[in-house]
């Protein structure tokens, strides 16, 4: 007894199917690769140019031209800048248990000051600012990152900055590693202090603060989001 012919799985004439391609998990999340750093100064130069730029219109340039030339010459991965940009929204880094206080008393040892040092007791007492240091009417964060400007721009003698972006990650990180650990903190943060010119430190604290994005800089936020 004749079987019937079993139905063609395909139309006739139709493309033989190609093996299907399969994406691994891994290339599905690499990032692209950058051609190495660059030196946070550069970085700490787009800071001060837009803290002290008050016209939109300038603000988008100055982000948009510094954005471009970092893809220009390093590459598309943003993510080590973002991460300095916008320290609230980083996610995978831990948090450093060091407020304003803590972070003064770290900064008087590694100076280093005597506790009754006028500009030791001044660190301490940042609640309690001078007439001197209010003139401005500064809150809290930056009356902080200004005193300790002042401090630290009357001893450092680094005149020019030695730590990338990738560098200045990596001591953030292990920064965070050490939390709670005075004694580790305060050997990564004499790093810090060794290798980055008094300007470069002021960013760095407030980084370390959380207030890179204060009241001030907030309205450039959609701006650096428009240039990604």
């Amino acid at each position: 007894m004749m079987q019937p012919t079993p139905a063609p799985s395909s139309a006739p004439n139709s493309p033989k199917p190609q093996p299907s391609q399969v994406v691994t998990e891994e290339e599905l999340k690499a990032p692209p690769q950058n051609m190495g750093s660059a030196p946070f100064g550069i970085l700490v130069g787009l800071f001060e140019k837009l803290s002290n730029e008050r016209k939109h219109d300038r603000r988008k340039k100055l982000i948009d031209a510094w954005f471009n030339h970092w893809r220009d010459e390093k590459g598309f991965d943003l993510y080590p800048v973002l991460r300095l940009i916008l320290p609230q929204k980083d996610r995978e880094r831990a948090v450093y248990g060091l407020k304003e206080k803590n972070l003064a008393k770290t900064y008087i040892k590694l100076i280093p000051l005597g506790m009754k040092d006028p500009d030791a007791i001044r660190l301490l007492n940042w609640k309690k600012p001078t007439e001197r240091d209010v003139r401005f009417d500064l809150r809290p964060v930056l009356m902080t990152l200004t005193l300790l400007y002042e401090v630290v721009s009357k001893r450092s003698s680094i005149i020019e900055g030695s730590l990338s972006i990738d560098e200045l990650n990596s001591l953030l990180d292990e920064l965070a590693q050490h939390m709670g650990k005075q004694t580790e903190q305060a050997k990564t943060l004499q790093k810090v202090y060794n290798r980055s010119t008094p300007a470069e430190q002021r960013w760095i604290v407030r980084i370390i603060l959380k207030g890179m994005i204060g009241d001030e800089l907030l309205p450039i936020l959609q701006l650096i989001l428009d240039s990604l």
